[in-house]
């Protein structure tokens, strides 16, 4: 198998995944926090979606403590 094939599956198994597993949703946000929140996804080096559900996850669970 070719390098390209394999990039090729490998891109379309993502892409896949990515439409399957995460909706496309519509959220209001302030600019200023939505800036800091895309400052501190590139300092972490993921999406700022990546970054969004990690913080609302730590927020659910500091919830349940």
């Amino acid at each position: 198998m070719g390098v390209d094939l394999c990039h090729y599956l490998y891109y379309n198994m993502y892409m896949r995944k990515v439409k399957i597993d995460r909706p496309n949703v519509s959220i209001r946000i302030d600019p200023d926090t939505l800036h800091k929140a895309k400052i501190e996804a590139v300092k972490a080096d993921i999406t700022i979606g990546e970054w969004l559900e990690e913080a609302i996850e730590e927020k659910i669970k500091r919830g349940k403590v």
